[in-house]
């Protein structure tokens, strides 16, 4: 697949293994099974089936993320508005968690450990470009008093790495009570440096 290509956001599925309902939507589309790359958790390879009709204008893509404990699909292709196109018939079609209730689930919220995970799965399924509505509840997550939101945070941050968190990755690089945190928020400083990207 073309580097320049369209892609939709990761469409997070509610169920969390659902291969199966995939499979059977893209056989619906015509679209054959192309590549199958099984998991290997030790070097951080996940999961991943796509699907693509003759000619390969358009993938659908499937993945199993063991740190997220989520599914996502993905379309790519050469064209944005087909792109466009292709992801409004799968997110009613295969049960995605919409943008709004993202950010519902982390709204409402009652403990860490449920905090904790709607801040991860807001970060798998956030837009690629920068949202203010997502940086917000992510951000506040960062500067969460229990160490374990904090921790999955972070982890949000690697699947929509906005250049806005800087400043709070920063505050946890010099002064996070866990060491591991303050390594973590490092590598993710680095990277950002590495594509460029400024100080907010």
């Amino acid at each position: 697949m073309g580097t320049n290509w369209a892609r939709t956001r990761r469409m997070v599925l509610r169920k969390r293994f659902c291969e199966e309902e995939v499979e059977r939507f893209a056989q619906e589309l015509g679209w054959p099974r192309r590549e199958t790359d099984q998991a290997d958790p030790e070097e951080g390879i996940a999961y991943h089936v796509f699907w693509a009709p003759p000619g390969a204008a358009l993938a659908l893509h499937y993945t199993e993320d063991d740190l997220a404990r989520d599914s996502y699909v993905t379309v790519i292709g050469k064209n944005a508005e087909a792109v466009h196109g292709a992801q409004e018939l799968v997110e009613p079609r295969l049960n995605t968690w919409p943008l709004a209730e993202l950010l519902a689930e982390v709204d409402g919220a009652s403990t860490p450990v449920s905090l904790a995970r709607a801040v991860l799965r807001a970060g798998l399924g956030a837009p690629h470009e920068f949202d203010e509505t997502f940086f917000a509840r992510i951000n506040a997550a960062l500067h969460h008093s229990d160490r374990r939101v904090r921790e999955t945070a972070v982890w949000a941050v690697t699947f929509s790495p906005y250049a806005e968190y800087r400043p709070a990755l920063i505050t946890i690089r010099e002064s996070d009570e866990d060491p591991g945190l303050r390594d973590h928020a490092e590598i993710l400083l680095e990277g950002f440096d590495e594509i460029g990207s400024q100080e907010q």
